[in-house]
């Protein structure tokens, strides 16, 4: 161990070895960016056409919601129109009523003041 040439061997292996260490780690790390950055650029992609798809839906489903409340909005202006119809109709029928009904008590009570019953 004392030979200055062992000494070299031992150097010129452990060169090596680091050499060949560090040759290897720089291929493995170059690999692994390279997947890496390939798999979030795909990640991104799906992410973008998700996000497109999202809101193309979501547009469908606002024109959908418009068009169901248009029809809702027609379908309870007519319920209200037929409402109001037949609340006009009652409420004509009830002032006829009470309009007979009124001039049956004031001919009543002129027959009962104005021409009293014989005892």
């Amino acid at each position: 161990m004392t030979e200055p040439q062992v000494w070299v061997v031992i150097g010129t292996f452990a060169a090596a070895v680091l050499g060949g260490l560090t040759f290897s780690t720089n291929l493995i790390m170059g690999s692994l960016t390279k997947v890496i950055t390939a798999n979030t650029d795909r990640l991104e992609a799906r992410i973008d056409s998700l996000r497109a798809e999202t809101l193309a839906e979501n547009r469908i489903t606002r024109m959908e919601l418009h068009t169901v409340e248009a029809g809702l909005a027609a379908k309870i202006d007519g319920v209200e129109a037929g409402l109001a119809a037949k609340i006009d109709s009652v409420e004509g029928r009830l002032r006829g009523d009470l309009a007979r009904i009124d001039a049956d008590v004031s001919a009543l009570t002129k027959r009962i003041w104005n021409d009293p019953p014989a005892v």
